[in-house]
Formats: C-alpha cells, sequence, structure tokens
C-alpha cells in the first residue's frame, strides 16, 4: 500500500524561506537588466557610457522593493520617493496596460530639469501587481543649459509635469516635440527619453516571467519579507552605533562666496535624523539642491557606513529620516535655480561622516573630491555641439586602506573614454594622468586625482561651464593626521585661472587644463609602511619630495647608506 509521508513544516519553512531569498536576488536581477538596456539604448555618452542612470522594481503600493546595482544614489534614492509621488498627481486607479508616466520635475525626481523619471506600471490579469521605474540624464532640454548661471528653474530649461509618456501603447508624440523643440540636440533627447520607456519595458517583462515562473498573483507576500528582513538588518546595524546627538559641518567654495552646510544627526536604536538646520540660504545661483536629493545623499552616506550589507529599499531608507527648514541651500523651493545641485547633494555624505566619526572615531574614511566635476563644453559654428563627460577625484583614505584613486565618490558614475568624447564632439583630449601627492599622505593615503587637458581639435573657441567645480580652495580633509588631499586647480593653457563656477570661454588656440581634488590621508603619515611609500616612489604616484620630508623614507636607511649618497 503507498504511503504519503507527513509534511515536515519546518522543512517547508525552510524552503519558503530560501525561495524568498532567490525571488529577492531574482528581482535585483530584473532591475540590473532593466539598467543594462538603458545603457545600450541611451543616446547620450554619459548615460551609455558613464552609467548616470538608476533603475527599480516597486511594488503596487509604490514602495520600493530592489534597484541596480548599476546607478546612482541620487538617481535611485530620490526614484525611491518619485513614484509615490507622480501616482499622488495620476492615481493609479486611472492607469490602464500600456500605461507609462514620466517627469522632470526637480522637486518630484531627481533634483534637476536634466534627470527624467519614467515610471511603468506592470499589470497581471489587468490588476496593477508592480512598477518599473528609471531615471537618466538628458544632455540638453534648453534654457541655459548645463549651467550655474540661472537665477530661476525657469531659465534651467523646460519643466514636463506629471503626465503620459505612452499611454494605452501609443507614445505621447506632443510630449516628445516639446522636449526635441527646445533641445539643442533634439535627436539625442528624444532617443534618451525612449530609452527609459524601453528599459522599463524590459523589465516588466521579466518580472511578469518571473511571477510566472513562480506562479505569483502578486508581490505583497515577498514585500513582506523584503522589508521585514530589512528592517531587521538596519535595526541591527544601527545598535553597533552609540544613541546620541552629534554636530558635523562641512565648508564648500559656493559661487561666489562660500556655503556652509550644518548637521545634528540623532541616532536612536530605531533611526537617525538628520536635521540641516543652520546650512547657507539658497542663493540665487544653480547650486542650489531640492530637499530630496539632499536626503538621498545623506541617506546614502549613513547606509555606506553602518548599512552597506543591507539591501537599498523603502525598508531600509526608512529609517533615516533627513529634514531642513525651508529655502536653504540644502531646501530648496520652487523656482530656485538647481542645475548644479550635486555640488551640495554629494557632499553630503562627508557631511554624515563627520557626525558618525564623533560616534565611532577611528571607524569613518577621510573626505574624498566629493561632487563629480561635470565637464560641459560646447562650441558654435559651422557644427554646433554640446559635451558632456565627468572628471572624476580621489577617493578618502580609509582606516584600513588607501583611497580609491579617480574614482566618484558618492556617485559612482564612471567617466566618458576618451575615445568616445573625442567621436562625438571635435575635441581632442591631450592628456588625462594621475597627480603624483594629490592624494593626501597618511598611515593610509587618500586617492589620487587627475590632470585632464582638452581643446577644440579644429582650433576654434569653446565655452565652458565650469558649474561643477568645486573645493578649488581646500582639498578634503585627511581624519587621524591624515593630511588634505590636494585642492582643485582650473585654468587655460594661456595661464588664466578659472576659479568660479561661471560661464567661460576657451580662446580659438587654447586648452583648458582641470586637475581635481585628491582624497583626505588617514592616520600620521610617519606610520605608512616603508614598501608602501616605496612602491608608491616608484609608481610615480609621490614625489622624492613627498616620500624624504612628509614619509620620511630616507631616516629608515643606514647612516653609512646616507654618506654613500
Amino acid at each position: 500500500m503507498n504511503t504519503v509521508a507527513p509534511v515536515n513544516s519546518s522543512r517547508t519553512s525552510v524552503l519558503d524561506y530560501v525561495a524568498k531569498n532567490v525571488l529577492w536576488n531574482r528581482l535585483i536581477s530584473v532591475c540590473e537588466e532593466q539598467a543594462n538596456a538603458l545603457m545600450r539604448a541611451a543616446f547620450g555618452a554619459i548615460v551609455r557610457e558613464a552609467g548616470d542612470l538608476s533603475a527599480g522594481v516597486f511594488n503596487a503600493e509604490g514602495e520600493m522593493l530592489a534597484q541596480a546595482i548599476t546607478g546612482t544614489p541620487g538617481h535611485v534614492n530620490t526614484m525611491a520617493a518619485s513614484v509615490n509621488a507622480m501616482l499622488n498627481v495620476v492615481p493609479a486607479s486611472t492607469l490602464l496596460p500600456g500605461d507609462v508616466l514620466v517627469t522632470n520635475d526637480p522637486w518630484l525626481g531627481a533634483g534637476h530639469v536634466f534627470d527624467f523619471v519614467v515610471v511603468t506600471p506592470v499589470f497581471n490579469n489587468e490588476t496593477i501587481v508592480a512598477y518599473l521605474a528609471s531615471t537618466s540624464h538628458v544632455v540638453d532640454v534648453g534654457g541655459l543649459g548645463w549651467s550655474a548661471e540661472g537665477r530661476s528653474v525657469f531659465e534651467e530649461g523646460v519643466t514636463i509635469p506629471v503626465m503620459h509618456l505612452r499611454k494605452q501603447g501609443v507614445i505621447n508624440e506632443d510630449l516628445l516635440r516639446i522636449v526635441t523643440t527646445n533641445s539643442r540636440v533634439p535627436h539625442e533627447a528624444r532617443g534618451d527619453i525612449l530609452s527609459l520607456l524601453s528599459c522599463n519595458d524590459t523589465g516588466a517583462k521579466r518580472l511578469v516571467d518571473l511571477m510566472h515562473e513562480y506562479a505569483l498573483c502578486d508581490l505583497q507576500e515577498l514585500s513582506e519579507f523584503i522589508f521585514e528582513r530589512s528592517a531587521q538588518g538596519t535595526k541591527a546595524a544601527l545598535l553597533l552605533a552609540p544613541n546620541g546627538v552629534y554636530h558635523s559641518e562641512l565648508l564648500l567654495d559656493g559661487y561666489d562666496s562660500p556655503i556652509k552646510l550644518c548637521a545634528r544627526m540623532t541616532i536612536s536604536d530605531e533611526h537617525i535624523d538628520v536635521d540641516l538646520s543652520g546650512s547657507s540660504p539658497a542663493i540665487n545661483r544653480g547650486i542650489n539642491c531640492p530637499l530630496n536629493y539632499t536626503a538621498a545623499y545623506a541617506a546614502f552616506g549613513i547606509r555606506a557606513l553602518l548599512t552597506p550589507q543591507v539591501p537599498n529599499n523603502q525598508a531600509s531608507l526608512h529609517a533615516i529620516r533627513v529634514t531642513a527648514p525651508a529655502g536653504l541651500v540644502v531646501s530648496a523651493e520652487r523656482p530656485a535655480a538647481v542645475s548644479a545641485r550635486h555640488v551640495i547633494g554629494q557632499a553630503l555624505p562627508d557631511l554624515m561622516f563627520g557626525c558618525l566619526e564623533q560616534a565611532l572615531p577611528g571607524r569613518v574614511m577621510a573626505e574624498s573630491a566629493g561632487a563629480l566635476w561635470t565637464l560641459s563644453l560646447s562650441g558654435s559654428g559651422e557644427q554646433p555641439f554640446t559635451s558632456l563627460n565627468v572628471v572624476l577625484g580621489g577617493m578618502g583614505a580609509r582606516p584600513s586602506a588607501d583611497g580609491l584613486s579617480t574614482t566618484a565618490f558618492p556617485s559612482g558614475v564612471g567617466a566618458v573614454p576618451v575615445e568616445s568624447a573625442e567621436v562625438a564632439a571635435p575635441l581632442i583630449y591631450h592628456s588625462k594622468e594621475f597627480i603624483a601627492d594629490s592624494g593626501g599622505a597618511g598611515r593610509f593615503r587618500g586617492g589620487l586625482s587627475q590632470r585632464l587637458e582638452v581643446g577644440s581639435r579644429t582650433g576654434a573657441e569653446l565655452t565652458l561651464s565650469a558649474a561643477a567645480f568645486e573645493r578649488l580652495n581646500e582639498g578634503p580633509a585627511g581624519r587621524h593626521g591624515g593630511h588634505r588631499g590636494a585642492a582643485g586647480k582650473v585654468f587655460l593653457s594661456n595661464g588664466t585661472d578659472i576659479n568660479h563656477k561661471g560661464i567661460h570661454s576657451i580662446p580659438a588656440g587654447e586648452t583648458l587644463i582641470l586637475q581635481t581634488p585628491g582624497g583626505g590621508g588617514f592616520g600620521d603619515p610617519i606610520q605608512r609602511d616603508r614598501l608602501k611609500v616605496e612602491l608608491d616612489l616608484a609608481h610615480g604616484l609621490v614625489s622624492a619630495e613627498a616620500a624624504t620630508h612628509i614619509y620620511h623614507l630616507d631616516d629608515d636607511k643606514p647612516d653609512d647608506l646616507h654618506k654613500e649618497e
């Protein structure tokens, strides 16, 4: 006689747990395929080559479940709030299969008009079970273009309110005509917006296939599992940081006068609250930062140190609350100019680290170059063009390792390769190299910065927007005896210094030289391992003078060897 073995309830529970973890990782894979589809389809090199984008899966309530590994915190952490913000304008109950929403509103999206957010509802049996969202940078949407010269957002380009990019499968060509009519590169602008549409469609198809594979009617149970596990992991990590109130300040160059960032961080068992009161007021230039972008990078800095192993989603972000009175440079209100908002926003992780160093002394990395330098060059004449690239500085040294050189921390964006940049515009990159001694000296050395020289391939006059060139006055600070990284420097081949964030002319025949800031050092340089100093010297990362006078390398040589020299 056949018998049926009793079900082992504990075994079933284990399998359920494993299956949910597998599904969680599969969701992340869906996001990653979504992001890769965007990079393949994008027209702009800043997205296609540098990865200036984000992609994510959200549940039916508009809560972020998973994000792609590829992408930037400023995009994905703002997008965590964007989906519900957009659904407040166009209710979910009105959406039909084939519908897609879009906006580039800085206060609903990623902080400036160049970033478009596209949200696609995913239907299963005529019911919305999820949303796919993606964000990327569109090089030009009219107005002044990428510049800090705007006095209001109205001057910075066309703003698209929340509306349908596609309705029941039909693309909104009127919307696209508005964007392309205002753009100096209409073909590229149209292609980049449609690439967001395409990548979401790719992600939606994969998500539906995944749900059918596991016979899932919805994502509710998986959402609960992801949020519960993430909340537990976040809470456990927060318990490692002592409860208390900590303060930090950071001084930036600003536009024409310094800008102060202030933070008051309160750590409890359940939450970290950050109050940015005391930061400088908003200014009438385009480096102000909407609070949504500020909160995105402040949260990233805290999570990078305290909860790096906990996946980024609604629950893990919920434990961090960032506030500021309206009207500050970190909480600019409409219609403030915000084009170069990342100058402020991407300095927030270092501001958070200043607080966390007090809570966890000796465990926090030194300051980094911060805001990536956006290189915006344009030319007129027979072949007008706009070229957008990024030039990277050094990361701060870590408590047990050197800082990474020419690495965009905290954004994670890469540079457009020289070859691609030269194909896309009539430019020639004459050099791109490490700068010796630019990383702050320390037991662990700060990451090196780079020197880049670029000019017109035809010898024509160029126009430069210097909106993002920050830390020209003082380099990033070291910790525990580590030295500051080198300050940045921008100048022309004729010797002209560029020291403010305005628009500059590069005369015909001249070249532009950029020297980005280096990362701060960690610990007393005299304590640096002698072999590391010798290797740095051999590789040209430090000079003989620095090896001798800062690291005291010669002090280790026998007296008779000194005599021979």
